[in-house]
């Protein structure tokens, strides 16, 4: 006897296999789309952290960009007052005060002697006095030569610049002495001479 099979297996078969495909293939896509959806949301939070660390960075920068403007005001403040230092110091140590000189004066002269008058004009001097005798006269000039210039500018708060141990004065001479009479201040004198 021959049998009929009438269920259509194999249109069932490829229905199943159909319904199989169509799952497989939805589930490929949602996961594909959850994870096309899942990276734009993480490139995007990176590109919003990144465009966050950008303008941070640019304040930053901007802040920095001030502080170099204040430090090239500063650098500049600062080479403008060295060079006003300088041309104070040179003025200082080339100034022709009466202050130094009369310093130089009062350290060189002896106990004995009595100055009368003092005439200063540029860098000559001239000074006129009275003295015991000879002897502090003439210890009076050699004081007066062995001045250094040093040691006077260091007094008066300055220095005394490239050449140590200059003397103050040069061309020191008496240039006059009389004789006046026999009690004390007996010898009347004259001394000229220049500042270096």
């Amino acid at each position: 006897m021959v049998r009929i099979n009438l269920l259509p297996v194999r249109e069932i078969l490829r229905k199943r296999e159909l319904k199989q495909f169509a799952i497989a293939a939805a589930t490929i896509v949602v996961v594909a789309v959850l994870a096309m959806a899942g990276t734009w949301w993480w490139l995007s939070s990176r590109i919003s952290d990144l465009q966050a660390q950008k303008a941070a960075e640019q304040r930053k920068l901007a802040e920095l960009q001030k502080q170099n403007e204040r430090i090239n005001k500063l650098k500049a403040e600062i080479t403008t007052l060295e060079r006003q230092r300088d041309t104070i110091k040179q003025l200082t140590q080339s100034r022709d005060t009466p202050a130094a000189f009369m310093s130089a004066i009062a350290s060189a002269v002896p106990d004995e002697v009595w100055l009368t008058r003092i005439e200063k004009s540029g860098n000559s001097f001239s000074l006129q006095g009275q003295g015991l005798d000879n002897t502090v006269v003439v210890k009076f000039v050699e004081n007066l030569q062995k001045i250094k210039k040093d040691a006077v500018l260091k007094r008066q708060g300055a220095s005394a610049g490239q050449k140590p141990n200059q003397p103050f004065f040069s061309s020191v001479k008496l240039v006059q002495t009389v004789r006046t009479g026999g009690g004390p201040g007996e010898i009347q004198f004259g001394i000229t001479g220049t500042l270096n």
